[in-house]
């Protein structure tokens, strides 16, 4: 905690500064004493500013200024601050006991004595300063935050909580002291003591959003969920307009899954304020989770074009579409694609996903399409990319992702990309498996990555680093991955563990919606027993 009173050194605009200060001194209670001699101190007071390479100089111009000032609290102190900085203890010692018996509540000057304390290695001494400041200041935060972070490095919390609870008795109404015995309560793990002292300092300060936070935060650390979503409602009943603790208890009810809390709270926000696209889109996803999927889909139609929101509501109407009917979300997609938006984010949802429905003709013209606005952006040159990848065009792959190698050398994505389609094309084995293990380097533990590996190392006839690879691509993926549960499935087929190999085929035929991959995975089921 750093002192609040003018530092004994200029580095920028010290013309400007000084004008500043100078008109401080004559419109403000004066600093320096009014006398015949001002001009003259004012002035080596300057030269100690403006020429400070030489700390004997500064002092010595100090010094001037006091002499033909000899009252000045102001200059008297910035001597005081100079020694301290200069770590001539005893000087500073010395004149700063002078200054401390005749003004012993000057703010500024009590963090000086403090801190001359602390370089003495007098602790005590530092708190019993503050201490007395504290008596008629029990409001001052950071003079209290001072003080309590001096006990807490003594390990002094039974001292510091007694000192708080005197100070508490004189002023019943400082929400600070209790603030600093709910973080000493912390420290010692008293988690009753802590959450009540919090709830008492809210109690005492309502509107005070900094304080709430902490509050909120410590409640949740101690799972104390009734105290936050109460604290929450009954902060928004007093300020309903407040946008960031609507979203905190939105957020509150999101994370427990309190949807029907989620979804009565968005309603009566909405009929009181319209055209509210985040809240909107916050409505249709507790809908979703609802399984209300009907309103939700409602919702997500009424937020406009133009509101960040809208692209995020287009995602997840799709979503809905393609868990319901495959022709429905081609129809929703043709729809958003006919409004001819064309800035790069609505791009490449459209690009990606028309592929995820197997239409990666359309996905593939969209990404070309963007590239003649956005030329050679990454974004939609990998989407264009994927797309050839559903068509099974690797030669096409290629093409799009060799240029970003060279730009993008450690982007694992693009590395990826490139070694997998010389695997897929047979060929440059070596290059790939190079590639492959860069990129597993940069990305340890990716599904998409090992899948590659895998099955760089199956083409190769190498099954031992074939079924490490594509075993930990199975186990670390999240999501439904027919690619590697087939890639699995024909190394399996290839160890004569037919029956293994046939379950994983069936599991991808059943997820997949791609038609080349279906119609290869119907083929190797047919196989099967």
């Amino acid at each position: 905690m750093r002192p609040s009173i003018l530092k004994p050194y200029l580095i920028k605009n010290k013309l400007f500064f000084c004008i500043v200060l100078f008109l401080s001194l004559i419109f403000a209670k004066p600093l320096l004493s009014a006398s015949p001699n001002f001009e003259r101190a004012y002035y080596y007071f300057l030269m100690s500013q403006l020429f400070t390479d030489n700390a004997t100089d500064v002092e010595k111009n100090l010094k001037k200024a006091l002499e033909l000032s000899k009252d000045s609290f102001f200059l008297r102190k910035m001597l005081f601050s100079f020694y301290l900085q200069n770590n001539k203890l005893e000087e500073a010692e010395k004149i700063g006991e002078n200054l401390y018996k005749k003004y012993p509540y000057d703010r500024d000057l009590v963090f000086l004595m403090s801190k001359l304390y602390l370089q003495q290695e007098r602790p005590n001494r530092a708190m019993g300063v503050l201490e007395k400041y504290m008596e008629k200041n029990p409001r001052d935060d950071e003079i209290l935050s001072f003080l309590i972070s001096l006990y807490l490095q003594q390990k002094e919390w039974d001292l510091a909580l007694a000192k708080l609870d005197a100070l508490s008795k004189r002023h019943p109404d400082a929400y600070a002291i209790w603030l600093f015995k709910a973080r000493i309560y912390r420290e010692k793990k008293d988690q009753v003591s802590a959450k009540n002292a919090y709830l008492k300092a809210l109690e005492l300060a309502p509107s005070n959003k900094a304080l709430l936070v902490e509050t909120l935060r410590y409640l949740e650390s101690i799972s104390s969920f009734e105290d936050i979503e109460k604290i929450l409602q009954d902060y928004l009943v007093k300020n309903p307009e407040d946008k960031d603790f609507l979203r905190l208890l939105l957020g509150y009810y999101l994370e427990q899954k309190s949807w029907e809390k989620s979804e009565k709270l968005l309603k009566e926000y909405l009929e009181k304020n319209k055209d509210q696209p985040e809240f909107l889109f916050y409505l249709g996803l507790t809908l979703e989770y609802k399984n209300k999927l009907e309103e939700a889909l409602k919702i997500y139609a009424e937020i406009p074009v133009g509101s960040p929101w809208h692209l995020e509501a287009q995602k997840r109407s799709f979503e809905l579409f393609k868990k319901q009917d495959l022709k429905l979300a081609k129809k929703f997609l043709d729809d958003l694609k006919a409004k001819g938006l064309d800035e790069k984010s609505y791009l490449l949802f459209l690009a990606h996903a028309y592929e995820d429905i197997d239409e990666c003709e359309v996905g593939a013209e969209i990404a070309l399409e963007g590239l003649k606005k956005y030329q050679e952006d990454p974004d939609l040159s990998l989407a264009l990319a994927s797309n050839y990848a559903c068509l099974e065009d690797y030669q096409k792959v290629l093409e799009v992702v060799s240029p970003l190698l060279k730009k993008l050398p450690e982007d694992a994505y693009i590395l990826n990309f490139v070694g997998y389609s010389l695997v897929e094309l047979g060929r440059e084995f070596e290059k790939a498996e190079e590639l492959l293990l860069k990129a597993e380097k940069i990305k340890p533990n990716d599904p998409y990555i090992e899948d590659s590996l895998g099955w760089l190392y199956f083409k190769k006839d190498d099954l031992e680093k074939a079924k490490a690879y594509l075993e930990k691509a199975f186990k670390n993926a999240k999501t439904d991955e027919p690619v590697i549960w087939e890639h699995l499935g024909d190394l399996y087929l290839k160890l004569q563990k037919k029956k293994e190999a046939c379950e994983l085929y069936k599991k991808a035929l059943e997820k997949t919606v791609h038609k080349r991959e279906k119609n290869r995975l119907l083929e190797k089921v047919k196989a099967c027993p």
